[in-house]
């Protein structure tokens, strides 16, 4: 591919993601307040002529004909890290540019040499990495940098600063990290007010506080879904296929739904490294990956991405890569998208439900309890602190739920807990072992 195809690719890209933010209101200024150009020149009083920029925003203040801001942006489409010399340079075509308080940006799909930052640090000229949507693990509808909140996004500088200088670093989640006036950054709107607010005078920034969109407040935009909803989804589909009781018999669910939904589930040995199983929205299929030895963590990851398809997740991502984190719940407040944390949350909860139906696991678990002649002393029917008794006790009553329904001890637990079964109490510090195993068995 010739360099200015390859360039090209990159600033389509960039384009589209910044009109969309644009256009549906989720940029830094308010929709009415910029415009986006692709490929616009501007008049150089030195060459007089036109200088033409990749991407140039215009950023307006109210009933203002002329615009207070001009942002450009140079895209550079690079196999190693962008030299010092190309910020250089491109800083020099904007500071040709008369007639607006210019800000410039490069953008790249790799890291940037050390002196670009030095230089970025000198001339308050914004950085920004950008990883592919296509390759995070969620593929979300919405840029997830524009997602992410700003008290989160504080907190995530050594992430940024990994990003921006590691070529090798790979993103999972975000698909911009930034580096503006000392501030390195995953959210494209802290990113945007150090680039242009930094250095100004009061009255300007408050000026400018009449045109920026508010960051979204609210807990998330995904449906809050109650656990009692996804109970009775589960148990319809188990009922479209007789299910009666013991293993859940996926490969006849996996029947029924092809033939209802056109829902393809292939199993498949070229995932990528780490990556359980995907799902996507268009085409409708989930992949999940060949072979391994863990039946109960298969198990699981395909019920968890039919979660993803049955609670209606398509309105809010494209599609979406399961690994193992994952599938441990209590891990996704790493992640800091309230919307993933909860999708995620709720495919969990819907692979729970599915893979250990209430009532029929209800009817087993008792029934091991009643052969065990364990009986309640006022603490539950399994009490689980760090007396070795207990342990026993616990691992004797849910190994043989383990093997009737082919799912992780841990899986089982969490089930039972919810249902009332077990009640635990381990002292801190002590006995945490099992949550560095999601799937032990």
């Amino acid at each position: 591919m010739d360099t200015t195809k390859k360039g090209n690719e990159l600033e389509d890209k960039i384009y589209e993601l910044f009109l969309d933010q644009i256009l549906n209101g989720r940029f830094w200024a308010k929709k009415e307040c910029c415009k986006i150009y692709q490929k616009k020149g501007y008049y150089s009083k030195d060459r007089k002529k036109d200088i033409i920029f990749d991407i140039a925003i215009e950023i307006f203040l109210p009933n203002q004909k002329s615009f207070s801001s001009l942002v450009l942006i140079e895209c550079k489409n690079y196999n190693k890290k962008v030299p010092v010399g190309d910020v250089e340079t491109f800083l020099m075509k904007c500071q040709q540019v008369s007639g607006g308080n210019v800000k410039a940006i490069v953008v790249s799909n790799n890291a940037f040499q050390e002196g670009a930052f030095d230089f970025s640090e000198s001339k308050r000229i914004g950085l920004l990495r950008y990883y592919d949507r296509d390759n995070l693990d969620w593929v979300l509808t919405r840029s997830p940098s524009n997602l992410v909140t700003s008290s989160y996004a504080l907190n995530e500088s050594a992430t940024a600063y990994r990003g921006l200088n590691s070529s090798d670093y790979e993103s999972k989640y975000f698909d911009f990290y930034g580096y503006v006036n000392y501030q390195y950054t995953n959210s494209i709107k802290l990113f945007f007010d150090g680039l242009i607010e930094y250095g100004q005078d009061e009255c300007y920034v408050e000026a400018l506080s009449l045109i920026k969109t508010t960051e979204d407040k609210s807990d998330s935009l995904v449906n809050y879904v109650e656990e009692i909803e996804i109970e009775k989804i589960c148990e319809e589909l188990l009922s479209e296929i007789d299910y009666s009781i013991g293993k859940v018999p996926l490969d006849e669910l996996c029947v029924f739904l092809t033939k209802t939904y056109d829902l393809k589930v292939i199993e498949t040995s070229e995932l990528p490294d780490g990556v359980l199983g995907q799902i996507s929205f268009d085409p409708l299929e989930i992949l999940i990956q060949e072979g391994g030895e863990n039946e109960a963590q298969k198990r699981f990851t395909l019920a968890h991405e039919l979660g993803h398809f049955f609670l209606g997740h398509s309105k809010y991502m494209d599609g979406e890569k399961c690994n193992e984190s994952s599938l441990d719940i209590d891990r996704t407040n790493e992640v800091g998208i309230k919307d993933i944390m909860r999708m995620e949350w709720q495919a969990n909860q819907f692979a729970s439900c599915l893979l250990l139906p209430k009532k029929q696991l209800a009817k087993s678990f008792l029934s091991i309890v009643e052969r065990s002649e364990l009986s309640n002393r006022g603490f539950g029917v399994l009490y689980l602190d760090n007396q070795q008794c207990n342990q026993d006790t616990y691992y004797r009553i849910t190994t043989p739920l383990v093997k009737i329904y082919k799912v992780s001890r841990q899986a089982i637990k969490i089930r039972l807990k919810k249902l009332g079964f077990i009640n635990e109490s381990r002292k801190k510090g002590h006995g945490d072992e099992w949550k560095k195993e999601l799937f032990r068995q």
